[in-house]
């Protein structure tokens, strides 16, 4: 009898050892794969809580109209029969995903943008970016000072502050101080080092100071100075062209200082804020395009602004207008962060693009780039609930100097719905 139960049993083993390898879905668990599973869960696994701290993902859907009506030398540059394929209405679609950790003394950031374009045919289903991506910690923490270190991706102007300047990706280190004096004010400065092009080995230095609420008011003042040059010589591009290209390009160490007031006013205690920039480029040189502009330098840029109210809930509103007068030379076109003149056609200053490739523009009526423009930009924005906003902007330039470039004239309308959660 003994002898049928052990045939019994080793017939019906692989059977029994299927089934206990089996999951809740039916499907063969292998159990290697089970054992890593246990021993990640009991010793690899910490949550939040453990390590202390607070993590956040937060994230916005954003859906946009923009119309525009740009004109070069009287001719359209957008819409059927223009020199350029880009439409004179455009429908985007933008989704932002932001997760943000916080302990005592360190800190991550991460968001990833996702920018498209909407229509059947005209649509794009990629076009993903990395907005962010830093982590930084306090190293001194001091009653009334401290002092923070911060390295990875963000954007300039998430750091820097100006209407017409800091708009590319910043890729480096930054440190900052702070200090708060009880009767004078609170003191700050940023100082950061960036990538610029990793290639060649170019780095860009920038530091901004200022000082807020002085003498316990709603002043302030800001300065900041920001250097791209780097000398490019026969050892680094054999090209006479591009090496000249290039050292005209990042012909660019710019002064900014900023004088502001921002406070609450009125009984109902309504935001207000009335600023005014200035700025100039010392690495300026005369325009290389021909002999009548051999004693020119635009090196100077200003702007002028008002702000007024806040959206914190819903029904709250906020308006911002302000004044851009910017020179050709005063701004890099890779860092114009301003209204601009549009330049769909994507032409440089310097060379026949914007990136900096194509040969030298040698006729001063063919430079365009991203600046010589003057004009007005009105922001609107609105909070339908607590979660959508509604933004409206529009803005309007022409060429602040008709001597360099053909004639230009901007318009911009934006209706963008922001919902945010």
């Amino acid at each position: 009898m003994k002898k049928y139960l052990y045939l019994l049993a080793i017939i019906l083993y692989p059977f029994y050892s299927h089934a206990q390898n089996l999951s809740d879905d039916g499907k063969l668990e292998d159990p290697d794969m089970e054992a890593l599973r246990k021993w990640i869960r009991e010793k690899r696994m910490i949550t939040i809580k453990e390590l202390g701290g607070d993590l956040s993902l937060s994230g916005e859907v954003r859906v946009e109209m923009q119309g525009f009506n740009e004109k070069k030398n009287g001719i359209d540059q957008r819409g059927k029969n223009s020199p350029t394929t880009k439409p004179d209405y455009a429908l985007d679609v933008e989704v932002n995903i932001i997760l943000d950790y916080h302990n005592d003394r360190t800190w991550g950031v991460v968001k990833l943008e996702y920018d498209n374009d909407m229509g059947v045919i005209s649509g794009s289903t990629g076009r993903i970016a990395l907005e962010k991506g830093y982590f930084g910690a306090r190293l001194i923490d001091g009653e009334t000072f401290n002092l923070d270190g911060e390295i990875g991706r963000r954007n300039l102007g998430n750091v820097f502050d100006s209407k017409v300047q800091y708009a590319t990706l910043f890729d480096g280190g930054l440190l900052k101080f702070n200090k708060a004096w009880e009767s004078i004010g609170n003191f700050y400065t940023n100082v950061a080092a960036f990538l610029i092009d990793d290639f060649y080995n170019h780095y860009g230095e920038i530091i901004e100071l200022g000082m807020l609420h002085i003498g316990n008011t709603g002043f302030y003042l800001k300065t900041s100075f920001i250097n791209w040059k780097k000398h490019y010589s026969k050892s680094d591009i054999s090209d006479s062209n591009e090496k000249k290209a290039k050292n005209l390009r990042y012909d660019f160490a710019i002064s900014q200082l900023i004088l502001g007031y921002q406070g609450a006013i009125g009984k109902d205690k309504k935001y207000l804020k009335v600023y005014l920039g200035g700025l100039v480029n010392y690495f300026a040189k005369r325009l290389p395009f021909d002999n009548t502009l051999n004693n020119n330098k635009y090196r100077y840029a200003f702007y002028v602004g008002t702000s007024y109210g806040r959206v914190l809930k819903a029904g709250d509103w906020a308006l911002d207008m302000n004044f851009q007068y910017v020179m050709p030379q005063a701004v890099p076109e890779y860092d114009s962060g301003g209204i601009g003149l549009g330049n769909a056609t994507g032409t440089g200053f310097y060379t026949q693009r914007t990136n900096g490739t194509g040969n030298l523009i040698t006729d001063r009526n063919l430079a365009v780039g991203r600046t010589n423009y003057k004009g007005f930009s009105f922001e609107f924005l609105y909070a339908i609930s607590n979660n959508l906003t509604l933004l409206q902007n529009f803005q309007i330039s022409n060429k602040q100097t008709n001597k360099v470039g053909p004639k230009m004239n901007y318009k911009k309308y934006e209706m963008e719905f922001i919902f945010a959660f």
